[in-house]
């Protein structure tokens, strides 16, 4: 054996030398490596682990933080898809005359036109409707966000932006359930939006928890959760950046400040938590400044609840006016060299016509230092203490003129909210009659997680109306989760195919339904109503 070998004495003798010595060892540390053990030696050679030091230990605890926080603040995420009415192909061809188009980045702008190349036709001539164009439905499932849970009513905090002129919006928990929601209410000029869900039981709602925003500190963790690239229930987190920041974006109606993090915040983000690591939300994700910079907006928790208290309260947020151009004083070196009475401060630099400072003793060139005995030093700090006052109710604004500290009434007048999209998911919708008893949807991953089934291309059935022909010919076949790969032998893809095709049918004849079911086996039925 190779052991025995070079474990014996070299051929030299008795009298062995340090060279041989050395020799010895490094034949016999050859052998450890390549596995061959010696009988005595595998007991004393035996790697033990070295014991965690304080540094990995500490790493360890945190890295189980964030999976707790994970685990705790997920039930209280919800994926919000939202429907608008669809836009037929001559309306979707004039939006290359919009005259906004230009305004658009130039890589965005150059991916809009060349979308707008490829829809035209050929020749350069209108093609003429097909059957199928005759059957567009009237909206289609083609956005999509994320929200927190509030309470056990169902009510969701979200962006405005996700739910802007839905026309139908329907809500899935983490546990794969799908409850349908109204708008309790929104607040464009904030971006904040109420729904609810209808008809969900309080039992399976996990409201989240809410933390505090003016506490969070610069460089602490922040933990987002949502639905990015529809990649649902993603976390990601980074650390508060900063707090306070304005003018983020173009939108001059935005009158808040918000929470910037370097935690990814991507398309489908939007609603969802940026909480900490107590698993508390401190912000609403909300925007980002380009893809991959790592720099993401939330709006504060506090701001946000207090518009979302008083859209679940009333359905509406009355916002406080009093009518004036405004500048932060630091920001006006020369304004601000010439006072030695005051450093800080917000600047009234104009006063519209019938607003409520017009009404008032205010001036051009007053220092508005508090509102109600809160000081302001910004105009973010202005806006914030104006925004919630009571309309109509006089709130004393403390003023520095010239060299003169003095107190002026002003009685807030209310901000007429812009006209915005019409958003119509809380009209009542007139029941669809469905003569086969088959409630259709294209078969996605939404459908494939409720029922527990792979995706195929189809229609699946969500369900069955008792005592409809579906139920009482093929009850024992057809079931929820089952996808419908064609009728009649001609494919299925969308559910105005489906209508079609039996507007199309004789079922006195007979209407052949191929199917695809929860194991892979496919077959077929024929629903008739000849003995009926």
């Amino acid at each position: 054996m190779l052991q025995r070998q070079l474990l014996s004495p070299p051929a030299c003798g008795n009298n062995m030398n340090m060279r041989d010595l050395i020799r010895l060892r490094l034949a016999m540390l050859t052998a450890l490596l390549m596995g061959g053990f010696h009988p005595f030696l595998s007991s004393s050679l035996q790697v033990v682990a070295d014991e965690p030091s304080e540094a990995v230990l500490w790493a360890q605890r945190l890295n189980e933080a964030f999976v707790e926080v994970a685990d705790r603040v997920a039930p209280s995420v919800v994926v919000i898809e939202v429907a608008h009415p669809v836009v037929s192909a001559a309306d979707s061809l004039d939006l290359q005359n919009h005259p906004n188009l230009e305004n658009l980045p130039e890589d965005l702008r150059r991916q809009m036109e060349e979308f707008f190349k490829q829809q035209q036709p050929e020749g350069g001539s209108e093609p003429s409707p097909s059957p199928e164009d005759t059957e567009r439905p009237e909206d289609r499932f083609d956005g999509k966000g994320s929200g927190m849970i509030l309470d056990k009513e169902g009510h969701i905090l979200t962006n405005y932006h996700v739910i802007e002129a839905a026309s139908r919006i329907r809500v899935r928990l983490q546990n794969g359930k799908i409850f349908q929601a109204h708008v309790r209410g929104y607040d464009s000029q904030s971006d904040v939006a109420i729904i609810q869900l209808i008809e969900a039981p309080a039992e399976i709602l996990t409201p989240i928890a809410l933390g505090d925003s003016d506490k969070a500190r610069v460089g602490e963790f922040a933990i987002a959760i949502g639905a990015p690239f529809e990649l649902e229930y993603s976390v990601t987190y980074g650390h508060i950046s900063a707090k306070g920041r304005s003018a983020v974006t173009l939108s001059r109606n935005l009158d808040h400040d918000f929470i910037q993090t370097d935690a990814d915040i991507n398309p489908g983000n939007s609603g969802g938590p940026l909480v900490n690591i107590q698993g508390e939300v401190i912000g609403v994700n909300t925007m980002i400044r380009g893809l991959n910079t790592g720099i993401g907006f939330a709006i504060p928790i506090n701001m946000a609840m207090e518009i979302g208290n008083q859209l679940i309260e009333t359905g509406t947020f009355k916002r406080a006016l009093l009518g004036i151009g405004i500048q932060s004083l630091s920001e006006n070196y020369l304004l601000n060299q010439m006072l030695e009475s005051v450093s800080q401060g917000v600047v009234v630099s104009s006063i519209q016509v019938g607003s409520a400072a017009a009404d008032s003793l205010l001036q051009p060139g007053d220092i508005i230092i508090a509102v109600a005995g809160h000081p302001v030093a910004t105009s973010q700090q202005l806006k914030n203490q104006v925004r919630s006052q009571t309309i109509g109710q006089p709130v004393i604004l403390d003023v520095v003129r010239h060299q003169e500290r003095l107190q002026v009434e002003i009685s807030p007048k209310e901000w007429v909210r812009p006209e915005v999209a019409t958003i119509t998911a809380n009209e009542t919708r007139p029941v669809v009659h469905r003569p086969l008893g088959l409630k259709l949807r294209k078969a996605d991953e939404t459908g494939a997680k409720q029922f527990g089934v792979s995706i195929a291309e189809g229609l699946m059935i969500w369900e069955i109306e008792d005592g409809s022909l579906a139920e009482r010919m093929a009850g024992n076949t057809l079931e929820p989760g089952i996808i419908i790969t064609a009728v009649n032998y001609q494919p299925v893809r969308e559910t105005f195919d489906f209508a079609r095709i039996y507007r199309e049918a004789d079922l006195s004849r007979g209407m052949m339904i191929q199917y695809l079911d929860g194991q892979g086996n496919r077959g077929f039925v024929i629903l008739s109503d000849q003995d009926l």
